[in-house]
């Protein structure tokens, strides 16, 4: 029995159907892949990428945020120093930063900074009375170390500015000048530059200075 031949509209709806067929299939064949997810290797590459990523990215964090522990407490400090200052000169009278445990007194004790007052000395008894405080501040967080060089100890952790705006290293204006250091540092060898020391001139003005010192907070030195 012979075939019959297909008509031209059945060749071409034939024709027409071939690429939806096909479409259909590359459609199933890519929402088969979707619902396969990821292989086992796969993920344990992704995991693994992961790791690396965070063990170099963990390490530069820590030092950026030390670092910027670091400036932020030597800033206030100095802020501190100015304030005094500037205090001093516009009150014509003596102006004391000194190391406070509690903010209401000054602390004489040898040892690192738990906070500090800036008071206007005006009965001249060296400590922070009733209407005297102009300033009070804290040191966090409880990592970073702070301490004033031996000078700074021997006035009882003061740093007193006379009238004339100059950092004195006892009391009278005839006192010699004051020069010395307030260390901010954290234990850690994380930033290269573990320290920052405020270097306290004979003219009473304050230059922060970055220092090394292998990941140890050591008292320091006058000069």
């Amino acid at each position: 029995m012979r075939r019959r031949k297909a008509s031209s509209a059945e060749r071409t709806c034939a024709a027409t159907a071939r690429p939806v067929r096909a479409h259909q299939d590359r459609r199933r064949t890519v929402q088969r892949k979707k619902i396969q997810g990821f292989t086992f290797v796969e993920l344990i590459v992704v995991v693994a990428v992961a790791a690396i990523l965070m063990g170099t990215a963990v390490p530069s964090f820590t030092s950026l945020m030390n670092s910027n522990r670091l400036a932020t407490q030597a800033n206030d400090l100095l802020g501190a120093i100015m304030i005094a200052r500037s205090e001093a000169i516009r009150l014509n009278r003596r102006v004391i930063l000194c190391s406070s445990s509690d903010g209401a007194t000054c602390s004489s004790d040898a040892g690192r900074w738990n906070g500090w007052i800036v008071f206007a000395d005006n009965n001249r008894n060296d400590s922070p009375d009733s209407g005297e405080v102009l300033r009070v501040g804290t040191i966090s967080p409880t990592e970073v170390v702070v301490q004033g060089s031996q000078r700074i100890v021997d006035q009882g952790n003061r740093i007193r500015m006379g009238a004339d705006g100059l950092g004195r290293a006892a009391t009278g204006s005839s006192a010699v000048l004051l020069q010395a250091k307030l260390s901010v540092c954290i234990a850690t060898t994380s930033v290269t530059q573990n320290t920052r020391e405020i270097r306290i001139g004979a003219g009473g003005q304050g230059l922060i200075v970055p220092v090394n010192n292998d990941g140890t907070c050591p008292v320091p030195s006058n000069a």
